[in-house]
């Protein structure tokens, strides 16, 4: 006589049932370990999922008389794309999906199996997690056949450990070391692309975007910034932030000044940071520059950036330590050297997997004031409003080691401060 079906659900809680009268110790290790698996459960699934699309389409293609007729033929290309349009749309049907998404997964399959072998391995046992081997798929797919194992190689230990934010930084300042396309060459044709788009959406609402070169994105956001942080404190204001930044770029676009508050449309100065090692400087060597809050920029842009626009705060490093050598002490309302300092060498919140700018941080004493912990940088780390509050209102605990911020969480999980982006 066959046992009767049991159903991982089922299972799942009866084992809860049993964990009721343990201790809560052990509950909380189960729960941990359950969404542990899950997680690396749904990793699996999902590169089950992309490799089965791709693989039926590999064999829609080489047989396209499974969905056309036995008169259909692999080496008649219209018959190839009928049969290709006809599994997608199969495919979509079936798992409930838009015919985009299906040849996206099946592209992205076919990326890491053909581009990325070991990320693609590590993916389907559940190693990496599903952002993350999205982005290593859609920067391999953007490099030349000889870039694709050094960028594998270099992003491979990382994506296994690194949050989906703090990952995608890290990628794309790889991708950008290992392009042997010249950078000026390459922001060049996609400055070219440059656009506005307007979609409409539910409510009477839409949304704006815009596609700009880096630079004049990050003075753009950090001028919005400025101006919406200027209204907070109007003693009748009742806006959010959020509302405030859009309201502030709505009434700019559209020329109403007024409501943004003094000074807005004006042109005022604003400040980001652009990271420059001597030697490109110098215009002997073409590593890139950092922009801040964005990433890896092209030499020239760099030095133009480092030479001419006096609203970026020019800092240099050693180009090989990557030591800061100087930081720009001419730029308008200096802060003090520690803060300074600290902006630099902590770019995001130290919490791992935070990847919030440190100009929106506090910066917090490791060790409290009142505990006798002195104000200097081995004792200083920028934290976001949020993990700020979550040091000083639960048992997480932060120090400073030889090797950097060390995290450990309430049931001991230790974990070191991510590392900057670049």
């Amino acid at each position: 006589m066959r046992p009767p079906s049991v159903s991982g659900c089922w299972l799942s809680e009866r084992m809860e049932t049993l964990l009721d009268h343990r201790e809560p110790e052990v509950r909380v290790d189960f729960g941990f370990a359950r969404a542990e698996f899950a997680m690396r459960a749904a990793s699996r699934a999902f590169a089950d999922q992309i490799a089965a699309i791709d693989a039926t389409l590999v064999e829609a293609r080489a047989h396209p008389e499974v969905f056309l007729g036995p008169r259909a033929s692999a080496s008649n290309a219209s018959d190839v794309e009928f049969a290709e349009r006809s599994v997608v749309a199969d495919l979509a049907v079936r798992l409930s999906l838009s015919e985009n998404t299906v040849r996206a997964q099946a592209y992205e399959a076919k990326t890491l199996r053909t581009q990325a072998p070991r990320v693609w391995a590590e993916f389907r046992e559940g190693n990496i997690s599903t952002p993350n081997a999205a982005m290593i798929a859609e920067l391999s797919a953007t490099l030349p056949a000889e870039a694709w194992a050094v960028f594998e190689h270099a992003v491979l230990e990382p994506a296994m450990k690194l949050a989906p934010a703090r990952f995608r930084a890290r990628a794309r300042a790889t991708r950008e070391r290992v392009q042997p396309r010249q950078a000026i060459e390459r922001h060049q044709a996609r400055a070219a692309e440059r656009r506005v788009w307007l979609d409409g959406d539910i409510d009477g609402m839409c949304w704006f975007g815009a596609y700009l070169p880096a630079d004049v994105g990050q003075r753009a956001i950090v001028h919005v910034d400025r101006l919406a942080a200027g209204l907070v404190s109007q003693p009748d204001e009742t806006r959010t932030l959020a509302q405030l930044r859009a309201d502030v770029v709505g009434d700019l676009l559209a020329g109403v000044l007024g409501a943004c508050g003094e000074g807005a449309g004006t042109g005022a100065s604003v400040s980001v940071a652009v990271t420059v090692p001597v030697m490109t400087l110098l215009g002997r060597d073409e590593e890139p520059g950092i922009l801040d809050g964005y990433g890896p920029i092209d030499a020239d842009t760099a030095r133009m950036l480092a030479a001419h626009a006096p609203s970026f705060i020019r800092i240099l490093t050693h180009p090989i330590s990557s030591t800061v050598l100087d930081v720009d002490r001419t730029h308008y309302r200096v802060p003090a050297d520690l803060k300074r300092w600290l902006a630099v060498s902590q770019p995001t919140c130290t919490f791992p997997g935070c990847g919030r700018r440190s100009a929106e941080c506090d910066i917090d004493h490791t060790i409290a004031w009142e505990h006798g912990g002195p104000t200097r940088a081995g004792n200083l780390a920028h934290l976001c409003r949020g993990h700020h509050r979550l040091k000083h209102n639960s048992n997480w605990n932060a120090e400073h080691t030889a090797t950097g911020l060390q995290w450990t969480s309430p049931t001991g999980a230790i974990r070191n401060a991510d590392p900057p982006p670049f």
